[in-house]
C-alpha cells in the first residue's frame, strides 16, 4: 500500500491575524549559483527559506564540490566553493530543478566545462533554453548536444547578446555570463522582474559591474574573478501575493508583514477592483475582503511589469466565486491552466478556448470537496485558495509541489485562523 503526504483543507472559515513573507525563491537560486564563482572564501546568503527547490540546488552544489552549510532555523547559507570537483550535473536532481540551467556559467568559468542532462521543475510547455545556449556561444562557448548539452570554453570575450523572450533564468544566465568575459556586453530584451534586479544587485556585491538594472538593456563590465559577498535577499512577492489572495477568497483580514507594494502594484489593483480592500503600511499590507459577492476580472498575464503568469492560477481561483464571466489570458506558458481540470473537480465552471490561452470562468462557484493532484507550484496554490473558500474537505496529493514554492505553508495557514493540515494518507 502506498504511503502519501496530502494536505487537507477545512474552509468555508474567514481569515484573520499576520503572516510573514519568506524569502525569495527565484532570486535566492541565480545566487546560490553565482556563489560557486569565487575562487575562494565564504559567501552568505540570507533569508533563504527550506523550499524543496533550494534543497535541491543545494544537493546539486555538494555534487560539483562546493561546501554548503545551511542553518535552517536562521535562513542562512554558507557557501565555499573553493575546491569543485566535477562539473557533471547528475539528471536525478536536475530533472527536478529548471533552474539547474543556472550552474552552467560558474561551472564553465571555473572548471572549463559543463555537463547538463534534462532539466525538469514545473511542467508548463514549451520552454525553450536555445537563446541561453546561443547566448554562451556568442560569448566563446562551444555547444554540443547528445544525450546531454555539453557546454566548453576557457577565454569569453563580451559582445551584444538578445533575449528572444525576457526570461528570468536566461537574463541571469547571460548577466553571470557576462561578468567574466573580457570587454563589455550589451543584454536586448532583458528581463526586469524585481528578483532579476536582487540578483544584479547580489552579483555587483560580488565586485560585478552592471548598469540599466530594473530595465530591458543591461549593460554588463567583465571583470574576470568575483569575490564572496554577504547579502541578505528579498522577500518573495509570490509569497505575498498568494497570502493577499487567501485573504480576499476566505474573507476577513490579514496582514501580511514584509510585502513590497511597489512590486506587486498590478496585482493589488486586480483584486481590489474585484472588492478586495488593501491598505499599504509601509512593507505591511492589511487585506480586507467580505469573501463573497467579488466583481469578475479580466486578466492577461505578460513579462514584468505586467500581471505575472505566476499569479494566474491563483487569481482564476479567486475569480471563480466572483458574481459573473471573467475572462483569464495566459500569453506566457502554454501549459499555465493545468489547474482547471482540478477546480472543476470541486465544482467550478470553467470554459476552455485553448488556441488563444483563454479561460472564461463563469462564476459564482459553490465549492464542493474533493481530491485533487495539481501537477505545479501555482496550480496546488490554485487549490489550496479554492479549499479555503469550500466548507467541505478538500484534499491536495502530490504536497511536493507546493514545497517547492512556499514554505511550512500548513503552518502559517493555521497562525491565520484556517484549518490546513499535512497528513499521511
Amino acid at each position: 500500500m502506498t504511503v502519501q503526504e496530502v494536505i487537507e483543507i477545512q474552509g468555508g472559515r474567514p481569515l484573520n491575524g499576520s503572516v510573514c513573507v519568506q524569502g525569495s525563491k527565484n532570486a535566492i537560486l541565480p545566487m546560490l549559483s553565482a556563489a560557486l564563482l569565487p575562487e575562494n572564501g565564504c559567501s552568505v546568503i540570507r533569508n533563504v527559506p527550506p523550499l524543496n527547490d533550494i534543497l535541491v540546488a543545494f544537493e546539486i552544489m555538494r555534487h560539483v564540490g562546493a561546501r554548503v552549510d545551511y542553518f535552517s532555523n536562521e535562513k542562512v547559507v554558507c557557501v565555499d566553493a573553493t575546491h569543485l570537483t566535477r562539473s557533471d550535473l547528475p539528471e536525478s536532481l536536475t530533472c527536478r530543478l529548471r533552474a539547474s540551467v543556472l550552474f552552467i556559467p560558474p561551472l564553465l568559468k571555473r572548471l572549463g566545462e559543463v555537463r547538463l542532462p534534462s532539466v525538469g521543475g514545473c511542467p508548463l510547455g514549451s520552454r525553450n533554453l536555445n537563446y541561453h545556449y546561443r547566448g554562451f556561444a556568442r560569448l566563446g562557448a562551444t555547444i554540443t548536444s547528445g544525450d546531454a548539452f555539453v557546454i566548453s570554453g576557457e577565454n569569453f570575450t563580451g559582445t551584444n547578446l538578445y533575449l528572444d523572450f525576457p526570461s528570468h533564468t536566461g537574463t541571469e544566465n547571460l548577466m553571470m555570463a557576462a561578468s567574466f568575459s573580457k570587454g563589455v556586453s550589451i543584454i536586448e530584451n532583458a528581463g526586469a522582474d524585481p528578483e532579476i534586479y536582487d540578483f544584479a544587485k547580489f552579483l555587483i556585491s560580488m565586485g560585478g559591474k552592471i548598469h540599466g538594472l530594473g530595465t530591458r538593456t543591461l549593460t554588463v563590465e567583465g571583470v574576470g574573478a568575483l569575490a564572496s559577498t554577504d547579502y541578505y535577499a528579498m522577500n518573495d512577492r509570490l509569497d505575498a501575493g498568494l497570502f493577499m489572495m487567501a485573504a480576499g477568497i476566505a474573507g476577513g483580514k490579514v496582514s501580511i508583514i514584509g510585502a513590497v507594494p511597489e512590486d506587486l502594484r498590478l496585482l493589488t489593483e486586480k483584486i481590489m477592483q474585484m472588492g478586495v480592500e488593501i491598505r499599504v503600511n509601509g512593507h505591511v499590507m492589511d487585506v480586507s475582503s467580505p469573501g463573497q459577492g467579488l466583481k469578475p476580472v479580466n486578466v492577461l498575464t505578460c513579462p514584468y511589469p505586467g500581471f505575472a503568469t505566476d499569479f494566474q492560477p491563483a487569481i482564476m481561483a479567486l475569480s471563480c466565486i466572483a458574481d459573473g464571466q471573467s475572462y483569464i489570458r495566459e500569453r506566457i506558458f502554454d501549459k499555465r491552466f493545468s489547474q482547471v481540470a482540478e477546480l472543476r473537480k470541486l465544482g467550478a465552471d470553467i470554459d476552455l478556448v485553448e488556441e488563444d490561452g483563454l479561460a472564461i470562468v463563469n462564476g459564482p462557484t459553490t465549492f464542493r470537496g474533493g481530491d485533487t493532484q495539481p501537477d505545479n507550484i501555482r496550480a496546488a496554490s490554485c487549490i489550496l485558495l479554492a479549499g479555503l473558500a469550500c466548507p467541505d474537505v478538500t484534499t491536495i496529493g502530490n504536497v511536493y509541489q507546493i514545497g517547492r514554492g512556499h514554505f511550512d505553508i500548513e503552518n502559517r495557514f493555521q497562525q491565520i485562523g484556517a484549518q490546513v493540515v499535512r497528513k499521511t494518507v
